[in-house]
């Protein structure tokens, strides 16, 4: 058994105010790459950092950028992004998400000299076009939530572990599925989520709770090392994602006493015990097995067959976007965000973003892109009630909405000096054609569908069969025996009707 770390950089966490960045950056940061530098050159980690975080370190510690620059540059540290200013993916549009990924990856390029290949996503949270926007920016390796696919694919798992209350922000308590530590679905990668994105869950039975109790609340080293055993299962062929989660809680108290106390005045103090805790805890994982990058453990280790398949809305710790979504100051700034989104799209995107002005206005299309995207930051939204948000938080993410509205006055007086073209009248779907785009893999290759593109391909094969052609109607029969036949080897039965095909 191989095994992962992800320390997980924000510094527009919540309650994580301009003052304290250095000192975070160096009592966690730094001292998670000293510790491997210095003491355990053999074990490989993953440092992820968004990329406002890594722009305010290049600010504030350029000696740690040179640090992590080093770290990578020889091998033992694999860089991992994430989009510009955390927004909880599920709670944009996929053009959104995709423009944070690319404005993160542009800071790294400036101060790593590199595009970032791994990336993590935000809380997990999870739509069918979450992963398409991480590819368009170049990503081909995501951070998957193993809760998350084990409760929409295991029916006796899904029947355990299922929070059904959407309006809970917190879902950690409920009762644990009793799995097979030897699960596939927790050592194995998965292939193509979507074309070209591979991936590999965590899992918050280790990677976060273990972690979490060892450094935060004094857990005792043996249990987390127990934990790891445990979870190793037989110790195989795979890997196991020990630590992913955020990288403040080594080297600071982070946002724990606010999540688990409701004490608001021990936020992100510095904890001079955690080199000492990081050295006691690498060597006993090394007894265990290598430590291995992200990327490595993606790519070397033989994958599972399964498509990788997550219901819309749903997000790590066994809760769901709706989370972030429903709390006093989402339901106040999402209508404002909705707004801006329409007026550009409607009014200025037809003109700005046209073949014959999109080099022109270039400039001004990113700002209002990079202010729009920054305004869905999540940690100026949370925690929920009955705790309360930080007002640095709360006025950063004002002070990005009021920046793209400024944007939208530029843009109104730039585009009155050209007519607004018409929208194009849609047409319906040639004769026999679904018409609606689902999926960008071969659709006819069914055992690489998952649920959600099987129950579309249902509708392109009755597509099929509704022509007026007899042979795409031959065609759609066929096809729709494929798909049901496939969903019938994965233990989906039911009663077909003899009309179906």
């Amino acid at each position: 058994m191989k095994y992962v770390a992800i320390f997980h950089a924000n510094l527009n966490y919540a309650y994580l105010i301009p003052e304290s960045y250095e000192r975070v950056i160096r009592s966690s940061y730094e001292v998670i790459i000293d510790t491997f530098r210095d003491h355990f050159p053999e074990a490989k980690y993953v440092f992820e950092a968004s990329g406002y975080t890594i722009d305010e370190m290049a600010k504030r510690t350029p000696d740690v950028i040179e640090k992590l620059k080093a770290a990578i540059a020889s091998g033992q540290c694999e860089f991992m992004g994430a989009p510009y200013s955390h927004p909880i993916m599920a709670n944009i549009p996929e053009e959104d998400g995709y423009w944070s990924c690319e404005f993160a990856q542009r800071s790294y390029e400036k101060h790593l000299g590199m595009r970032a290949k791994s990336f993590w996503n935000p809380e997990m949270t999870w739509m069918q076009y979450v992963p398409r926007a991480f590819a368009r920016a170049g990503v081909e390796k995501l951070v998957l939530d193993f809760e998350s696919y084990m409760l929409c694919n295991d029916k006796d798992y899904h029947w355990t572990e299922k929070n059904w209350t959407h309006e809970m922000g917190w879902a950690g308590l409920h009762t644990w599925a009793d799995i097979d530590p030897n699960c596939r679905f927790l050592h194995r990668p998965f292939k193509n989520v979507v074309p070209g994105l591979d991936g590999m869950t965590r899992s918050a039975r280790v990677a976060a709770k273990h972690y979490v109790s060892y450094f935060r609340r004094n857990g005792n080293l043996e249990d987390y090392i127990n934990g790891i055993k445990y979870w190793s299962g037989d110790g195989g062929e795979g890997a196991l994602i020990i630590i992913a989660d955020d990288a403040e809680y080594v080297g600071t108290t982070g946002y724990y006493h606010i999540k688990y106390e409701g004490d608001y005045s021990k936020t992100f103090l510095s904890d001079p015990t955690a080199a000492d805790k990081l050295k006691a805890f690498l060597p006993e994982v090394l007894k265990l097995g290598p430590m291995i990058t992200f990327t490595e453990a993606c790519e070397t280790i033989p994958p599972v067959e399964e498509p990788y398949f997550v219901e819309d809305r749903f997000a790590w710790n066994r809760t769901y976007a709706d989370a972030w979504a429903s709390t006093p100051e989402a339901k106040s700034w999402e209508p404002l965000m909705l707004m801006h989104r329409k007026e550009y799209k409607e009014n200025y995107q037809p003109i700005l973003e046209a073949e014959e002005n999109k080099l022109k206005y270039k400039d001004i299309v990113e700002r209002f892109w990079f202010h729009m995207t920054n305004s869905a930051n999540s940690d100026g939204r949370w925690p929920p009630p009955p705790r309360v948000t930080c007002a640095f938080n709360r006025q950063w993410c004002l002070n990005e909405i009021q920046k793209t509205r400024e944007v939208l006055d530029e843009m109104k007086e730039i585009c009155k000096a050209f007519p607004l073209p018409q929208p194009p009248i849609p047409e319906p779907p040639p004769d026999g054609e679904y018409g609606f785009h689902f999926t960008d893999k071969d659709i006819e290759d069914v055992r690489n569908l998952n649920i959600y593109e099987l129950q579309h391909a249902i509708f392109v094969g009755n597509s099929l069969n509704d022509s007026v052609d007899p042979q795409k109607q031959a065609r759609g029969r066929a096809y729709l025996k494929k798909v049901f036949d496939e969903l019938e080897r994965r233990g989906i039965r039911g009663i077909r009707h003899p009309a179906s095909y």
